[in-house]
């Protein structure tokens, strides 16, 4: 996806982590959340220093928008909703669990609900499918299916996910089911994501 000429900055958006659980239904964020945290920080100390700012291109409506996404958390708020939250992360961090394969796609899966609940407020993820785009529900109406397609990588950037981006665009595109559907692409180590509006 290339920079469209009427881009511009969208500057900072702030999000806590712990605001998922009132943003998006708990089914969806109590198996997201520890894939997030142990993915997002990295294993480098500069990664791992909170808050975690991911440089961010989104496209809505054919305007490109350039900005910084700044995630953070607090785990007393995090322990709330789910007292194994932490036990959980760091299973996945340290591959002591059956899931450590499909850490990349939970994460990807819950910072797309981060960036749903951002930057489109008011949208509440309703069913997620298995092995069809798209993978986040906002409307199941038939004919008419609306949501979010999602994907991690971890390295690569901003070129790896335009590679994913032209990847996953044609047969979106094509789909006469999808109303609406975006795509919520994230790379970890080269922090970047891509959040582009491809139907309508």
């Amino acid at each position: 996806m290339g920079l469209h000429p009427t881009e511009r900055d969208a500057s900072m958006t702030a999000y806590a982590l712990e605001r998922l659980y009132a943003d998006q239904d708990h089914d969806w964020v109590i198996d997201t959340i520890p894939a997030v945290l142990a993915w997002v920080p990295g294993t480098s100390k500069k990664l791992r220093t909170p808050p975690y700012r991911f440089p961010v291109e989104r496209s809505v409506g054919g305007t490109v928008t350039t900005g910084v996404l700044e995630l953070s958390w607090d785990v007393p708020a995090l322990l709330v909703h789910d007292p194994q939250v932490l036990d959980k992360a760091q299973r996945y961090a340290t591959k002591r669990t059956l899931l450590a394969e499909k850490v990349t796609e939970l994460a990807a899966l819950g910072l797309s609900l981060v960036a749903i609940s951002a930057w489109m407020p008011g949208r509440r993820v309703v069913a997620c499918n298995v092995g069809v785009a798209p993978d986040l529900v906002l409307d199941v109406k038939p004919g008419a299916v609306r949501g979010v397609e999602c994907a991690g990588r971890a390295s690569g950037g901003r070129n790896k996910l335009a590679e994913v981006a032209n990847d996953k665009r044609p047969a979106l595109l094509a789909n006469p089911e999808l109303a609406e559907v975006t795509l919520s692409l994230w790379s970890k180590s080269a922090r970047f994501t891509l959040f582009e509006q491809v139907k309508p």
